[in-house]
């Protein structure tokens, strides 16, 4: 359509035709004049001509020409809707996920007219093969989900609503991907559906938004947990950390974390947590906190930096865990450890710890300190002639003594039975320490009320002071030891220092030291073996090496009688190389004759810790195989590991790594509580550990000593590391051991040691003894074990029987003894935990052996209150007997038992 848009044109354009017509006019007439004259014809012919060339102009300009530019107005138009749809392509192409048009038709097919590259990325199939049937989309969807994917495209399509769903695709075994699509419906001329829309891949939100829910679930968990910002305000806490603090959330948020400070910790303290979030991140310990309420709880604190993509930290988070209960515990155990639990002075353990702190105090103030060995006179006849509660009582009273006549900072310590120890520090001189001493001496020597009975005991004394004498802990303790013997044999009542005595007793040393440096070159020696036994596989499975010293005068010398002379002397190494030696040619004889054993030999500190020590042990095990290496082990007392924990550690892991085996020896003796235990057994990285024979002894009846050989063996357990227990005497003892999971041990009711020749002797009849069993049988855990500890307590009781009738104040009549309900082994068999049993015939002899017992005790009270001496002492004779007859029957009756 032609358009004339201004005035200007028209003028322009009437112009031009206007002055068209003059120019051909003239033109015309110009050639018309030169022309002879023409015909009618060709006049209108010429006329035709004329009326062309006058119309051409306005022809061009009114037709020709505005056709001309509206085709051109075309073409620029294709061009740029081409370039737009390139564009919208070109960004469809790179849009995340899919743009896509699908369509579904009447008959229930579908098709996908446009989609862009994304479909390919994530349906895993090229636009153009969906473009006339996209029936395969479908069959990627996930099973669970299909249903809901169909049923929500025909909604769409009914209701012409827009179409937005989440759902899963799933390619075999690869994980799922989640896909959220939104789409608007469009109904077509033919009746069939059009969506215009997008597809995008959620399958990281997804799994952010599980990764939420669960830090949420664990954010709510049993622990008090709390977040903060970089300023130390709190901006979140759970349910578990307002329980414990007692504060509400509102009273928490926005508020700093000192509104927990209990002032418990000092500046250092927190200084030091801070430094190490700082430095890795993270820190965790101890807090006391302080709670609403104003009580002070011990919590178990872990907190960690939380930090953006750029490193900086933007928040901290932190737990709170309750350990009020571990603190109960861990009091109980360190209580157990360090003190006795007669007297609750220090026990030989934490003595040992005030040693070091006060000889380095007396060392840095130039003081005098005295360690002192205290040993009472007379306490055996006052034990057994008013009983054994009035020792006990005896006993606390002089602990009581003790503590008053010494100063706050000193130590009173009892190492066992009527032994004690004294650390004394802070003199100026000799005089005042023996000021303090005589006053002791006359302290204990005062009459003592006894329930009622006056009891007459003294002290002898024995003193080494410090600097004067050595200062190694032990070696004072020892030379304090020595000069108390020398009191007694004066006469006792009293102290003697051993200074005075040194010179003598030193020569005396040098001279025992000789004689057994003689004895080892002259081969004196020889290696007795004790079998450790595996006693719930019933087979022996090692052996640890003695040494005994053939003494030509003297016989066969125990180790205990030489080995504490030559410990600190360098005659131990010597002897304790012709130890692992003599143990080396012993496991290549073993092999060569079909004994596969492990041999253990004691190392001590003194070796140990020598410079020497891993350059000699390679030296000997460099002539024998891998195999006979690996049956080698070391034995390492406690004590001598913890001299230097670091340089012990790296001793026994350069033994390890030549292929020897280490074992911790008197596990439980060392270390200041169970606890701390696990921390440096991970720094001495040993093999096994042996339980001190002082925890096994008295297990059976007393509750202590179970619940710390239990502690060790769970200790152990959770090490990954071999326990064995030493010094069993009793299948009780090796039954209850086996039921507390510690399978390997020695002892004399195992087998005491022997020389190599009866050993052989011995594997060659020995047999598993069949009580072994038990922890095995059919039987359960409650019934043999209870009948074996109501048996075990029975024997304790008939010994405080006999014990009691000592004791003038003891008011237990012959009604009572007979009464066989009252004690343990009595309730036990009436109740309905013996019930297992009731129907084995055996089991009524037992019902009457013990009743047998309570007879003669009641006899035996009859007889001692009416002062017929002789009549009691048989008793006591026939007492023990049957007590014995029982004991036999109850392991005759249960080995019976596990081998029906």
């Amino acid at each position: 359509m032609i358009s004339i848009k201004d005035s200007q044109s028209v003028n322009r354009l009437l112009l031009a035709l206007v002055g068209a017509i003059f120019v051909g006019e003239t033109l015309v007439m110009l050639f018309i004049d030169m022309l002879p004259p023409l015909s009618h014809w060709h006049t209108a012919l010429l006329d035709a001509v004329w009326l062309l060339m006058l119309l051409f102009p306005a022809i061009y300009f009114l037709v020709f020409r505005p056709l001309k530019t509206q085709l051109i107005q075309q073409e620029q138009a294709e061009i740029t809707r081409q370039e737009a749809v390139d564009r919208l392509q070109k960004i469809a192409s790179q849009a995340p996920g899919i743009v896509f048009q699908f369509q579904l038709r009447l008959d229930g097919s579908c098709c996908v007219p446009y989609a862009n590259e994304g479909l390919f990325k994530i349906y895993r199939v090229s636009p153009e093969d969906v473009r006339e049937d996209a029936s395969y989309v479908f069959t990627v969807v996930h099973p669970d989900d299909l249903e809901n994917h169909r049923a929500s495209i025909q909604t769409s399509a009914q209701d012409l609503t827009p179409w937005i769903q989440e759902y899963r695709l799933k390619f075999g075994e690869e994980p799922e991907c989640w896909l959220l699509g939104n789409a608007l419906p469009q109904r077509l001329a033919d009746g069939s559906t059009l969506w215009h829309g997008f597809i995008t891949d959620i399958t990281e939100r997804k799994q952010v938004e599980t990764e939420l829910q669960i830090a949420a679930t664990a954010f709510e968990s049993q622990e008090g947990m709390v977040i903060t910002d970089i300023n130390n305000v709190i901006i979140k806490v759970n349910q578990a950390f307002i329980r414990l603090t007692g504060y509400s959330s509102e009273e928490l948020l926005n508020r700093r974390m000192n509104i927990l400070k209990s002032g418990r910790h000092d500046a250092k303290f927190y200084a030091a947590m801070w430094d190490s979030i700082t430095r890795t991140g993270t820190w965790q310990g101890e807090i006391w906190n302080q709670l609403k309420n104003a009580e002070v709880l011990p919590t178990f604190v872990t907190i960690t930096a939380v930090k953006n993509n750029e490193g900086e930290v933007i928040n901290y988070v932190a737990t709170y865990t309750d350990i009020t209960e571990r603190k109960v515990i861990e009091e109980k155990i360190n209580n157990l450890a360090f003190y006795d639990s007669l007297t609750q002075l220090p026990n030989r353990v934490l003595l040992a710890d005030r040693m070091h702190q006060t000889l380095a105090r007396c060392r840095r103030n130039q003081e005098i300190a005295a360690v002192c060995m205290l040993d009472l006179d007379g306490f055996k006849q006052v034990n057994d002639t008013l009983g054994h509660a009035s020792g006990d009582r005896l006993l606390r009273d002089v602990a009581q003594r003790l503590k008053e006549c010494i100063r706050q900072e000193d130590t009173a310590a009892r190492f066992g039975g009527d032994e004690f120890a004294l650390l004394l520090g802070g003199f100026s001189t000799v005089s005042e320490c023996e000021q303090t001493l005589a006053r002791i001496v006359a302290a204990i020597a005062a009459p003592y009320q006894i329930f009622g009975q006056v009891a007459h005991i003294s002290a002898s004394i024995g003193v080494t002071l410090f600097p004067e004498d050595s200062s190694d802990p032990d070696l004072l303790l020892r030379h304090a030891d020595q000069v108390m013997y020398e009191v007694k044999q004066a006469g006792k009542n009293g102290y003697k220092l051993f200074n005075s005595v040194h010179e003598m007793r030193n020569q005396t040393t040098q001279d025992f030291l000789k004689k057994i440096d003689e004895a080892l070159a002259k081969g004196q020696f020889e290696l007795y073996y004790q079998p450790k036994v595996d006693c719930r596989l019933g087979k022996v499975v090692g052996v640890e090496a003695s040494v005994c010293w053939n003494h030509p005068v003297l016989g066969i010398l125990a180790p205990s009688e030489f080995i504490p002379v030559i410990e600190h002397d360098d005659l131990i190494i010597a002897l304790g190389e012709w130890t692992i030696q003599s143990a080396l040619l012993q496991l290549n004889e073993w092999r060569e004759t079909g004994f596969n054993l492990h041999i253990s030999v004691n190392i001590s500190a003194r070796q140990l810790h020598s410079q020497e020590f891993l350059r000699r042990l390679q030296e000997f095990l460099a002539g024998y195989d891998a195999e006979i290496i690996q049956r080698l082990e070391l034995e390492i007392v406690e004590t001598a590991a913890l001299k230097d924990v670091i340089a012990g550690g790296d001793a026994i892991r350069r033994c390890r790594a030549m292929g020897v085996r280490v074992t911790l020896d008197d596990f439980g003796t060392g270390f200041s509580s169970l606890v701390q235990s696990l921390v440096r057994l991970n720094h001495l990285a040993v093999d096994a550990l042996k339980v001190d024979l002082s925890f096994v002894s008295d297990m059976l009846t007393d509750p202590e000593d179970r619940a710390l050989v239990e502690g060790v063996v769970g200790l152990a357990a959770s090490s990954r590391l071999q326990v064995i227990a030493k010094g069993v005497k009793y299948v009780d003892q090796i039954v209850m051991l086996m039921e507390l999971g510690c399978d390997v041990m020695q002892g004399s009711g195992l087998a005491s040691p022997m020389s190599a020749k009866r050993m052989r002797a011995w594997l060659a009849v020995f047999a598993p003894d069949p009580l072994w069993g038990l922890p095995a049988s059919d039987l359960t855990s409650r019934d043999y074990f209870e009948l074996l500890l109501t048996e075990a307590n029975h024997r304790s009781w008939t010994n405080r029987v006999i014990a009691n009738l000592d004791d003038p104040c003891d008011d237990t009549t012959p009604e009572s003894l007979l009464d066989h309900q009252q004690c343990r082994f009595g309730q036990w068999y009436s109740e309905e935990d013996a019930s297992h049993f009731r129907n084995i015939r055996e089991f009524d002899a037992l019902d009457a052996v013990h009743q047998n017992i309570h007879q003669i005790s009641a006899h035996l009270c009859e007889h001692r209150q009416a002062g017929m001496d002789v009549e009691a002492d048989a008793d006591k004779v026939q007492l023990l007997a049957e007590q014995h007859n029982m004991t036999s029957l109850v392991h005759h009756f249960l080995a019976d038992e596990l081998l029906k």
